[in-house]
């Protein structure tokens, strides 16, 4: 009989190079991206401090879908989510618990396939006029069109096809203020500096206040027509927990539609710009997507059907968020102690997963680098682990949107392409920026219309 007793656990392994009083917290921020992927030699989960307080980084692939799926009860959302709270509310993006499965409940019958279908004419007839709008020989700055190009497109799909542009202008006003602001107070932590009279301040104050004044006013319209008119709105109004038969209250639904614009806008119009800078980088990728687009549309407009027939388009996009993950790090809590490939985590410790880390590795992604959308080809994906891939998160907590981001991303891909073909500027470099999501610096890129295709 073996009486030995097991090994306690070990503690985290701490990275080299911490500075009195400031921790890694210079390293961090100078070149995050690059530094957290510096950890990844040191074990599988590392920790770091910024200031005196210590901060677990999880490197391994298999334990960061420990952290998001099989040990998911032991973790809550973390540090970034409490300031997004300020910002958006207490939505289900930033939920946990009862609550978060209560409001992802409600909030599902909205973004079910059938409904989103629904919501394909509005994209397509957004993405359509604004492509329709460039000149041929046009420089267009990438990240500004998309951008435009998604926050229209949410806003009509959540409040109706004849919604203002000046309203979606507002808003994305404000969701751009929102994430400085996020940003800024997620390192200055503490309701002392959120009370100085720093411009970032003022100007999220008084720009949450129009936002919420929008929001509130197309809810009290809706509320009073009564009538579905099949756009989100509607479905969220409709919706009623199986138990209660209560709906949402107005402060409920100005929080989940202020998370729906801050996931659904900047991470998907992120993600476009990343896709056209690397299809034009690679001609091969430009000839074969255009080859679907004409052989699967032929001039039309896209339907629900041609999702499917889509294929490479779907790999394309598939390839870009792995290359390019929009949401390069997001964080959980431990809500207990927690034992994590044999390394102890107190209670309360803040976790920080990067996904990069499970997109960029080698051991799963061979020439990791390497923009390749025959990956994703059924054949080769089927030898992928399910934790190899996670540009929406997983488990719990993954985003309930996923679907529409990818059918959004797939309606402006095969309209842009049946009309132009975006060309890099010579001589202009482009290079990643890590704020709240991962944009590039500035994509210019050249309109060249495809002259023998006809557009939609």
């Amino acid at each position: 009989m073996n009486t030995a007793t097991p090994p306690p656990p070990a503690t985290a392994t701490e990275a080299p190079g911490g500075l009195p009083l400031l921790g890694h917290a210079l390293r961090l921020v100078r070149s995050p991206l690059d530094y957290l992927q510096s950890l990844r030699g040191l074990g599988d989960i590392v920790q770091i401090r910024v200031g005196s307080s210590p901060l677990y980084v999880v490197t391994s692939p298999e334990c960061i879908h420990q952290v998001l799926v099989s040990h998911a009860e032991r973790f809550e959302r973390g540090r970034i989510f409490d300031k997004a709270a300020a910002a958006i509310g207490k939505g289900l993006i930033i939920s946990n618990g009862a609550f978060h499965r209560q409001q992802r409940k409600l909030l599902q019958p909205g973004f079910h396939r059938a409904r989103i279908h629904g919501y394909m004419e509005t994209i397509h007839r957004q993405v359509d006029a604004q492509s329709a709008g460039w000149s041929p020989g046009a420089r267009l700055s990438l990240r500004e069109e998309m951008h435009r190009l998604t926050l229209n497109s949410v806003t009509r799909t959540l409040f109706g096809a004849n919604t203002e542009e000046r309203i979606a202008a507002e808003i994305g006003d404000y969701i751009d203020t929102a994430n400085s602001w996020v940003g800024v107070h997620t390192l200055l932590s503490g309701r002392f500096f959120e009370m100085l009279p720093m411009p970032i301040n003022r100007a999220f104050v008084r720009k949450k206040a129009r936002f919420n004044e929008i929001i509130d006013a197309f809810i009290a319209s809706r509320r009073a027509d009564g009538r579905d008119q099949g756009e989100l709105l509607s479905a969220l109004l409709a919706a009623q927990d199986d138990e209660t038969g209560q709906g949402m209250s107005d402060e409920q639904l100005r929080m989940e539609i202020s998370g729906l614009f801050v996931a659904g806008s900047e991470t998907t119009a992120t993600a476009l710009t990343w896709l056209f800078h690397e299809v034009g980088r690679h001609p091969e990728v430009d000839a074969r997507i255009h080859a679907e687009v004409d052989t699967v549309l032929g001039g039309r407009a896209i339907t629900p059907d041609d999702l499917p027939r889509l294929q490479y388009i779907q790999s394309v996009i598939s390839e870009t968020l792995r290359r390019h993950s929009p949401i390069w790090v997001f964080t959980r809590r431990t809500t207990r102690d927690v034992q994590l490939a044999g390394t102890h985590l107190p209670a309360g410790a803040e976790v920080i997963i990067n996904p990069p880390m499970v997109h960029l590795n080698p051991r799963l992604h061979p020439e990791p680098l390497r923009f390749d959308p025959d990956r994703w080809l059924p054949e080769r994906m089927q030898k992928l682990p399910r934790h190899a891939f996670l540009p929406f998160g997983d488990g719990k907590h993954k985003c309930i949107g996923d679907y529409f981001a990818r059918t959004e991303m797939v309606i402006a891909v095969a309209t842009i392409a049946a009309r132009w073909r975006l060309v890099p500027v010579p001589g202009h470099r482009v290079w990643e920026v890590p704020r709240a999501v991962l944009r590039p610096n500035q994509v210019l890129m050249t309109a060249v219309p495809r002259s023998s295709t006809p557009a939609p």
